[in-house]
């Protein structure tokens, strides 16, 4: 799959101008991990907003235990690093790739600068994020009921 079959695919793209969707594809890239390693750390700068194509990335919070839980599960198609477009650009989970996974990487400054500049774009790309918070709020209520 290249960069701007992805973006047709899982943004919100319907409608956007193709001028967007390309300056989009300029400032993504695709990356690929392996079962084990984080895609992302909790507490840091959110440089890139992920798209998960292949795989499965572990959303997980650090107890005060220290110990990781698990509070959710990307696939294909599901958003990392929602904090790369919602302020303030830090991240408050961790990302672990449960099995081999491939995602594309989107630079969040250029990003961000992309929705100031085509606020239809970045009204669409901020409804995506606002249900990849949603979904996220779900799966951590859903833990604390099961905690019970």
């Amino acid at each position: 799959m290249t960069i701007l079959e992805a973006l047709n695919e899982y943004l919100d793209a319907n409608g956007v101008a193709p001028e967007t969707l390309q300056a989009v594809a300029e400032i993504s890239h695709l990356w690929e991990l392996e079962a084990g390693e984080l895609l992302f750390r909790a507490e840091q700068k959110s440089d890139h907003l992920y798209i998960v194509l292949e795989g499965r990335v572990d959303i997980q919070y650090l107890m005060p235990s220290g110990m990781r839980r698990t509070f959710d599960t990307l696939g294909p198609g599901d958003f990392g690093v929602w904090s790369a477009v919602v302020e303030p650009h830090t991240t408050s989970s961790l990302g672990l790739c449960r099995i081999p996974t491939t995602v594309l990487a989107i630079e969040a400054e250029p990003l961000r600068a992309l929705c100031r500049k085509d606020t239809d774009f970045g009204f669409r790309l901020m409804k995506q994020m606002a249900r990849v918070i949603r979904r996220r709020l779900r799966a951590a209520r859903q833990q604390i009921a099961e905690a019970e």
